[in-house]
């Protein structure tokens, strides 16, 4: 590899391991205002891309009524759901909250019954272990969604600290760019 390209990808990596602490301590320091911000975001997005669905259903000239009458309901719905995450962002982050939360509570359930009836290649203790730990997860989510979201946003932020610190770390000296 030619020695730009390699000064090239130590730029790249050393931008996106700085990115990364950054976001991370950031999420760690103040786990509430990053997710708000992350909801904001995502209503933007939301708003965007619906009106940019509709948009499209308009324009479309020569496709199929059916397609351009669902691109502009389903473009319409998503905009007044991105309206939703701006009005209120807290809102659509506890109902991600909840959704996890019987996410984890089907997924004990499917678990205990596994090791119930048994299935080939797993034991029972593990997976009766991996059941208990799925529903009392669902149930910690479901009582405080708010807490469990900033949990999972310092352990988010905790994660971009490692991966960031660790890309530094394992960065090749300058030395070798220069070979």
């Amino acid at each position: 590899m030619d020695s730009r390209a390699v000064r090239s990808f130590r730029v790249f990596v050393v931008v996106t391991a700085v990115v990364a602490l950054v976001l991370g301590v950031v999420a760690v320091l103040w786990p509430r205002p990053s997710l708000v911000l992350v909801a904001v975001l995502f209503g933007v997005y939301l708003v965007v891309a619906g009106a940019l669905r509709v948009v499209a259903a308009v324009r479309g000239h020569g496709t199929a009524p059916a397609w351009r009458w669902t691109s502009g309901v389903v473009g319409g719905l998503v905009g007044v759901a991105g309206l939703v995450c701006l009005l209120d962002p807290v809102v659509p982050l506890v109902v991600y909250a909840a959704l996890a939360g019987v996410a984890f509570l089907v997924e004990g359930v499917a678990a205990l019954v596994g090791a119930i009836v048994g299935h080939p290649g797993s034991s029972r203790a593990p997976t009766v272990v991996s059941g208990v730990l799925s529903l009392l997860g669902g149930v910690a989510v479901l009582v405080a969604p708010t807490l469990a979201l900033a949990v999972f946003t310092v352990l988010a932020g905790i994660a971009l600290i490692v991966v960031g610190s660790a890309a530094l770390l394992l960065l090749p000296p300058r030395a070798a760019a220069r070979r």
